[in-house]
């Protein structure tokens, strides 16, 4: 029997009557559809005939589409050789699958001002090797002079994933202390280097030798590097260069790319910023489900397939996406995607044993110490709490997420002045819908009026306008219903107490709870605010979110953190740890 799996298109055969089939390639169960065999002398249907009937209501789209596929002057064959694509090929095999990346396409094919850059900086060098070592010691030289810098991973920057020439362009400034990916500088370096007639390619490192820290602490973004060739791509083993950091070992896990796949990891880099930085999951998903039809075996894009699935609501899709994602990689970014959803759902020895497993791997695994953190403070262990946070600033002063706890931490043992502080300081390196509610909840608990308003009128101007409604609800909910009312003068508002009214609407949720949509579960589900049971909030005993219930998720992402609610209940405020 011939099946079609819908994830990845990817039709096979399954004699086994008694076994359930499971795709080869991207290895599901479910979404597997059997495939009926062509009647004989039937006509086959064209496969343009979709695109032709879009056309008469997608007259621009059919256009635009055209045109790119006219930049594809060949066809090419179901498998891309491990090798470099020219402009033709690389075209060629994304308009086979449909897909059109934009400017990332041909990101490796080189441009003229990649193409000029590597010629001055190879000068007189002759052989693969010796082109690729000058090559990377000039973009070393770049970092050195500041122009760009290793940070943490975990959020997504403020601007989208860039092509080699932009990236030339970053690197070119003097003291611009640049965030790049990885996956940007290696692109960089192979594009160069094919411009030199050399047989480079994008190879993601999994693990170096003697490392206590995974090389891409997210689990979503990966660490890129170049493989070069002495002769024909794909023939003998690579040597191995580092240009993001510049080390001299070689990697002890190596998975070279084909050009698609380096492809597919821009595209799913794109959609955790799209999905982050732009609460946009709709082309989020776009772009995460092109990166997993490129390169299903990948754990980073399906761990940022599961992302998108989580935020939109598609809970059971989402964690299979995580779990495949596991099951192609068990290591500590994949296990800590997983505890933050086995948190989110108040099922803390999983999370634990997740946790545990991973820092026995990576002992200096700065997020790992920052789930582990959010694990005790949901179980009212304070002093434990404390010290894995003090462990994770240690490790990484710059972890995204370290603000969010502290506010968590110095709110549930009632410093109030200092949650403040610390909840002002995640808003300003993260000013993202879910940061911002979490702030609004402290300032609140802390009599911050003006600053409680400001914050929620802010999460209203980066929330997508057909989710005003519900966000609307969501906020009058947990801030209070005059808690987006003007605040033109801030000084109307300094230290205005709410009245007794405005607390009791703002507490009474009921025995049940309310019940709003759910990322984390999906409609069916339901979401619920308040209820019975308890713990450690950010927001005190006495003005909880959470109980026993499901707790409340604030944005996507693989692995958040949910603070409040007990053992079993898993309720609070989700703070996200990877976006």
């Amino acid at each position: 029997m011939k099946y079609l799996c819908v994830h990845c298109d990817k039709t096979f055969e399954h004699d086994d009557e008694d076994a359930k089939p499971r795709c080869p390639e991207c290895l599901r169960k479910n979404g597997l559809e059997p495939v009926a065999e062509p009647k004989k002398g039937a006509a086959q249907r064209p496969t343009w005939l979709p695109w032709a009937a879009a056309g008469g209501v997608l007259v621009a789209a059919a256009i635009g589409y055209a045109w790119w596929q006219s930049q594809a002057a060949d066809a090419v064959g179901e498998e891309v050789p491990l090798a470099p694509l020219d402009r033709s090929a690389a075209l060629g095999h994304l308009r086979r699958l449909g897909i059109d990346a934009r400017q990332l396409n041909t990101m490796l094919v080189p441009s003229d001002p990649v193409e000029t850059w590597a010629e001055a900086e190879a000068g007189d060098e002759s052989g693969a090797q010796a082109k690729a070592a000058a090559l990377q010691e000039a973009i070393r030289a770049r970092a050195e002079a500041g122009s760009f810098q290793r940070w943490s991973f975990g959020v997504p920057r403020d601007t989208p994933i860039s092509p080699p020439e932009t990236v030339l362009e970053r690197i070119g400034e003097e003291d611009g202390h640049h965030h790049l990916y990885p996956l940007e500088v290696a692109s960089l370096m192979a594009s160069g280097l094919r411009a030199l007639d050399v047989d480079a390619m994008v190879a993601e490192a999994v693990r170096f030798p003697g490392d206590r820290t995974p090389p891409d602490p997210s689990g979503q973004l990966g660490y890129y590097v170049v493989a070069v060739y002495d002769g024909e791509a794909g023939e003998g083993e690579p040597t191995v260069y580092d240009p993001y950091q510049g080390r001299e070992v070689a990697p002890e896990e190596l998975r070279v790319l084909d050009d698609t796949q380096a492809i597919g990891a821009a595209l799913a880099t794109r959609a955790l910023y799209l999905l982050s930085r732009e609460s946009d999951p709709e082309r989020a998903m776009e772009g995460a489900s092109q990166a997993t039809r490129l390169d299903p075996r990948s754990p980073s894009s399906r761990a940022v397939l599961g992302a998108v699935l989580l935020a939109g609501g598609q809970g059971e899709r989402g964690l299979d996406e995580l779990v495949a994602a596991k099951q192609l990689r068990a290591d500590a970014p994949r296990r800590n995607l997983l505890a933050g959803v086995h948190l989110q759902l108040g099922e803390l020895d999983a999370a634990s044993r997740e946790i545990s497993a991973a820092l026995e791997e990576y002992p200096d695994f700065a997020p790992g110490r920052a789930t582990l953190a959010a694990i005790h403070l949901t179980q009212q262990e304070t002093d434990l709490a404390l010290t894995e946070l003090e462990e994770a600033e240690r490790i990484d002063p710059q972890l995204h997420i370290l603000d969010q706890l502290w506010a968590g931490y110095f709110a549930t043992i009632g410093d109030l002045d200092r949650a403040v502080e610390r909840a002002q300081r995640a808003v300003e390196r993260n000013p993202d819908i879910q940061t911002r509610l979490m702030a609004a909840r402290v300032y609140r608990q802390a009599s911050r009026y003006t600053l409680m308003r400001q914050e929620a009128h802010a999460v209203m101007d980066r929330t997508p306008p057909q989710r005003h409604d519900e966000m609307r609800q969501l906020i009058q909910r947990m801030l209070g219903p005059t808690a987006l009312e003007p605040v033109d003068d801030p000084a109307d508002w300094a230290d205005e107490p709410l009245d007794d009214e405005e607390l009791d609407d703002d507490l009474e949720l009921g025995d049940d709870g309310l019940e709003l949509e759910s990322p984390l579960l999906g409609d069916d589900d339901g979401l619920q605010l308040g209820g019975g049971g308890g713990g450690p909030s950010l927001l005190g005993d006495e003005d909880r979110l959470g109980g026993g219930g499901g707790g409340l998720q604030l944005g996507g992402g693989g692995g958040g953190l949910q603070l409040g609610g007990g053992g079993g209940g898993g309720g609070g405020l989700r703070l996200n740890l990877n976006e």
